[in-house]
């Protein structure tokens, strides 16, 4: 690591950090209001009434929906392939805290991206739209 030449430069570049994370810190403030404003419950019960308005919402066609199926499952193996490879690393360095920590870090979006990618490739198949969390919740076992 370079080292500064002088305590201005330590300072400007600090500053720069701290501009860079709030800059940062305001687009996900910004993405999480959109996601929140984004639907009301009219229109998603709308949305589970009508298949043709997710067809819509997601810029496909009924003709489109054999086609984009394939696309999702190619999409899982995308997903499946760093998180196995970290997995086969951890397991065959002798669980080193480098492996350990880099599938720590590659896991949980890889896992995110499969169950949403599942998600969407159910609500294709079935052509009726389930909201995720109520998808989720089909998996869990009654008392």
């Amino acid at each position: 690591m370079k080292t500064p030449a002088s305590l201005s430069s330590i300072l400007a570049v600090a500053g720069e950090s701290r501009q860079h994370l709030a800059e940062l810190r305001s687009g996900v403030r910004s993405r999480l209001s959109s996601f929140r404003r984004n639907r009301a419950a009219s229109e998603q019960a709308a949305l589970q009434e009508d298949f043709k308005l997710v067809l819509a919402a997601w810029g496909m066609t009924e003709a489109d929906i054999p086609g984009v199926i394939s696309a999702l499952r190619l999409r899982l193996l995308v997903f499946a392939v760093p998180m196995l490879a970290c997995l086969i690393a951890t397991a065959w360095s002798g669980n080193r805290p480098l492996s350990l920590l880099s599938l720590a870090c590659i896991a949980p979006p890889c896992l995110l991206g499969m169950v949403t990618t599942l998600w969407r490739i159910s609500i294709l198949r079935n052509r009726r739209f389930t909201p995720l969390c109520r998808w989720l919740l089909r998996f869990r076992k009654p008392h």
